[in-house]
């Protein structure tokens, strides 16, 4: 397992998210309806740049870039996102068109709530990694 995924709940981590009727929404991406992603972010300037590259919300939400913990994390996987089908390691934006680039780390939901929570097998073809 490439190294860059190991140890997530070691470190922070962003996602973005904004806040409706005193909820929290969190921002996924499902360009190919396929279930949708939820894109995580190792750095701060990561997800600044994601979010002010890519195309606005038609729905005049203001997103926000949001330090996580691994807790909350999980718990963000299990409620608001519990429908979301991977998770997406600092994909990259694109605002021409399609919302964004495939990330070069792409994990299925259950093996990223796996590691976030300590109790990871090693993948058997878990890790999805763009063609």
């Amino acid at each position: 397992m490439p190294d860059e995924i190991r140890g997530l709940a070691r470190r922070p981590l962003w996602i973005i998210t904004c806040y409706r009727n005193n909820r929290m929404d969190v921002l996924t991406v499902d360009p190919d309806g396929d279930g949708g992603s939820l894109p995580v972010f190792s750095f701060k300037e990561e997800a600044q740049s994601f979010l002010g590259l890519s195309e606005n919300d038609q729905e005049g939400r203001r997103w926000r870039i949001r330090e996580t913990t691994a807790g909350e994390l999980v718990s963000v996987l299990l409620t608001p996102c519990a429908n979301v089908r991977q998770v997406m390691l600092d994909p990259l934006p694109l605002s021409l068109g399609r919302l964004m680039a495939p990330s070069l780390y792409s994990v299925t939901r259950e093996w990223f709530l796996e590691d976030l929570m300590g109790s990871h097998r090693e993948p058997t073809g878990e890790l999805l990694v763009p063609a």
